[in-house]
C-alpha cells in the first residue's frame, strides 16, 4: 500500500528538491524523477521558454495520441446531504443553508435528469456524484449505476462514472460488476497536517491512509477506469503534485496498470465554506503547465477538465485532447430538468449543443460516445523510454 511509503516519498521529494533539473527533451514518461525537479524551478509558470517547451510537447504527444479529440462527461449529483465537515466545501455538515439544499434524488427523479442529459444534450457518460450521505450506501450506489446503464443501453450505449467517498475493495467490486466504468476520487492533498485540518472529526474521509489506497482497491476490484488527483490551492500545490506523481508511478509499479483519468480541480470559493483563501492556489500559468507537465509524464492519462475554470482555460487544458471534458454542468441534486438551486462549488455551464460548435472551432473534437478503449489512446509509450516527438509509441 502506498501508505507504507509515504515517509520514504516525503524523503525522495525533499531530495529531488535539491536536484537540477533536467531538459524538456529528456524526460522519461512515468519515472517521476525526472519531473519533480522541473517543478520546483523558479522559472515554471513565469511564461518563458521552460513553458513554451512544456505546452508545445505536451500539446504534441496528446495530439498524436487522441488526434485533438475530448471525451465529455457530466456531473449528476444524486445528493447534498453529507455527514463530513470538509472546511473547503459547501456541502459540508456544519453549513446550515447559505448556497446550499440539501436533497437525494429518488430513482424516478434520477432517471428524469439522466434522459434530458441523454436526449436533449446528446450527452452519453454520465458521473454520478455522491456526499457522504448515511442514506446512499454501495447498494444504493448500485441500483443507481444499473438504473444508468439500462437507459444508456437502450439508447446507443454510454458509461457510467462515480464519484463517491472511499470505499472497501468489495464495494467497489460490486459498483464495477453493477455495469460501473470509471470511478474517481481526488485525494485532496497528499500533506498529512493540512489534510487532518481541512477534515475534522472521526469521519472515514478524515482517515488519511484509508483514502490514499483507495486507487490499490479500485485496481484490486477490476474496476475498468481509475481517477487520481489533487485539489491545488489546499496545501503546497509543488508538493502535493509531486507526492501524485510518485503515488501514480508506484501503482503503475506494483499491478501493471494504475491511473488512467487525472483529476485537476483547482480550489474555488464555496458559499458557505469556511476556507475561503488560500496562498497555495497556483496561478493560472501555474496551473496549466503543471497540468502540461504532467501530460507529458503520462500521456495516456486523461486530464479531467472541470467547469470550476472559465471557458479559456478549459480550452487551454485540452490542447491536443485525450481529455474528459465538461460541458453541461450542476453541482446540485435535480439542477437539470428538475431545476433545484444551490451548488457545491461554483461553477460555469457550457451548454453541450452550443459548446460542441465552439470547442470544434478551436480545433478540438468533442466526442459523446465513447469506450473505455477510447481513454487508452491510439497507442501508448513504454515507461521509462524518452519521448521523442513523432516516435513515442513503441
Amino acid at each position: 500500500m502506498f501508505s507504507l511509503e509515504y515517509r520514504a516519498a516525503l524523503q525522495q521529494i525533499a531530495d529531488l528538491r535539491q536536484q537540477g533539473a533536467g531538459t524538456v527533451a529528456a524526460l522519461c514518461s512515468m519515472v517521476a524523477s525526472d519531473f519533480i525537479p522541473l517543478l520546483w524551478q523558479e522559472e515554471l509558470g513565469t511564461g518563458g521558454a521552460l513553458d513554451r517547451a512544456i505546452l508545445d510537447r505536451s500539446a504534441e504527444l496528446k495530439s498524436d495520441l487522441y488526434s485533438d479529440r475530448v471525451f465529455a462527461i457530466v456531473p449528476i449529483y444524486v445528493t447534498s446531504i453529507c455527514s463530513e465537515q470538509c472546511l473547503y466545501c459547501n456541502y459540508r455538515g456544519g453549513n446550515k443553508g447559505v448556497g446550499v439544499e440539501r436533497r437525494r434524488l429518488s430513482d424516478q427523479e434520477l432517471e428524469q435528469e439522466a434522459l434530458y442529459l441523454i436526449e436533449q444534450k446528446g450527452l452519453r457518460t454520465l458521473e454520478l456524484v455522491y456526499a457522504t450521505d448515511p442514506r446512499m450506501r454501495v447498494d444504493a450506489m448500485c441500483r443507481n449505476v444499473e438504473l444508468l446503464r439500462r437507459l444508456l443501453d437502450s439508447r446507443g450505449g454510454g458509461l457510467v462514472a462515480i464519484s463517491a467517498e472511499a470505499l472497501d475493495e468489495s464495494e467497489y467490486r460490486s459498483l464495477a460488476n453493477a455495469g460501473l466504468s470509471i470511478s474517481v476520487l481526488w485525494q485532496e492533498t497528499y500533506e498529512r497536517s493540512r489534510y487532518a485540518m481541512l477534515h475534522p472529526g472521526r469521519t472515514k474521509k478524515a482517515n488519511f491512509e484509508y483514502r490514499m489506497d483507495a486507487y490499490e482497491r479500485m485496481l484490486l476490484a477490476g474496476v475498468p477506469h481509475v481517477g487520481i488527483g489533487v485539489l491545488s490551492g489546499l496545501a503546497e500545490w509543488r508538493q502535493d503534485w509531486s507526492m501524485l506523481m510518485l503515488h501514480e508511478e508506484y501503482l503503475r509499479r506494483q499491478y501493471g496498470r494504475g491511473a488512467t483519468i487525472l483529476g485537476i480541480p483547482r480550489l474555488k470559493r464555496a458559499p458557505g465554506a469556511l476556507f475561503q483563501e488560500s496562498p497555495f492556489t497556483p496561478t493560472r500559468q501555474e496551473f496549466l503547465v503543471t497540468v502540461a507537465l504532467h501530460n507529458i509524464f503520462s500521456p495516456a492519462t486523461a486530464a479531467f477538465v472541470s467547469t470550476r475554470e472559465e471557458w479559456d482555460v478549459c480550452v487551454e487544458l485540452a490542447r491536443g485532447g485525450g481529455c474528459l471534458f465538461t460541458l453541461n454542468c450542476s453541482t446540485t441534486p435535480g439542477g437539470y430538468s428538475l431545476q433545484h438551486g444551490g451548488c457545491q462549488f461554483t461553477s460555469h455551464s457550457y451548454d453541450a449543443p452550443v459548446y460542441s460548435a465552439k470547442l470544434r472551432a478551436e480545433g478540438l473534437e468533442p466526442i459523446f460516445l465513447w469506450s473505455n478503449q477510447d481513454l487508452e489512446g491510439a497507442c501508448q509509450s513504454a515507461a521509462g523510454m524518452p519521448l521523442v516527438a513523432g516516435r513515442h509509441c513503441s
